[in-house]
């Protein structure tokens, strides 16, 4: 299925549920856990090479990118903006890199500044009069270990650059970028580059479905899976929560 998983973390519980009673294979396509970056750098945090690795910042941005069609600005019917539509991507892609450490808390909050005074970007037209859903949300996710993980995400900011879907993630030993995949460190003052990717996969769509195709055949592939999809959508709730609320959210 595509993201998101659904519109409310009882949905995707249910969702969850009934794959496993009837025997199915439920998976989501977070294609960007699935591009060669992602993979490599997975296997590099699993074999300790960025140590404890403290905090993450998952970005999910856009300067003038609201969509103008479909129902992206309506609420109701998405279930809320940028959050739902890319910032869960980024989110997924850093979770599955972190190895989807428990989280303890969430504190998040939005910002709806220009989808409600404009009606026109990069992305299309729309009606600033009926735009309900937010134009930027930031949030930080408190792990159970101790790390932090910061999100940023928007259809409309004013930022320099046009667009950007990146993680980066700070460990005690080496940091890491993840698209194209760089991690680098230093020694005795000396800046090192332990890896890096010229260019980033862009092979993630095909990726992702190879591996659905694979997985029902049973082979050992990794997919992102009903239980993870259950997961994010509840980040996401939590996050659009405590923004709502103007208060922590504990998990």
């Amino acid at each position: 299925m595509r993201k998101p998983p659904a519109m409310t973390p009882e949905q995707a519980r249910e969702m969850c549920d009934t794959g496993r009673k009837l025997g199915k294979v439920l998976a989501y396509d977070f294609h960007h856990r699935f591009a060669l970056d992602t993979q490599q750098l997975r296997e590099q945090v699993t074999n300790g090479v960025l140590g404890e690795i403290y905090v993450t910042t998952a970005r999910a941005l856009r300067r003038c990118g609201v969509p103008g069609w479909g129902v992206f600005t309506n609420k109701e019917l998405q279930g809320g903006g940028p959050l739902i539509d890319i910032g869960i991507h980024m989110l997924d892609a850093a979770m599955y890199v972190l190895g989807f450490p428990a989280v303890k808390s969430v504190n998040a909050h939005s910002f709806q500044k220009i989808g409600t005074q404009k009606s026109c970007g990069q992305f299309g037209e729309w009606d600033p009069a009926t735009y309900s859903v937010e134009d930027s949300l930031f949030g930080t996710i408190e792990f159970h270990n101790g790390g932090i993980l910061w999100l940023e995400t928007s259809f409309a900011l004013n930022i320099r650059e046009q667009s950007i879907m990146n993680v980066s993630f700070c460990g005690d030993k080496a940091g890491a970028t993840l698209f194209p995949a760089h991690i680098y460190t230093d020694n005795n003052g000396e800046l090192m580059t332990l890896m890096q990717r010229e260019m980033a996969d862009d092979n993630r769509h095909l990726r992702s479905m190879e591996a659905f195709i694979n997985h029902v055949q049973g082979k050992p592939v990794m997919i992102a899976d009903a239980e993870q999809g259950y997961i994010i959508q509840q980040l996401v709730a939590a996050l659009y929560q405590s923004a709502e609320t103007g208060t922590r959210v504990e998990l």
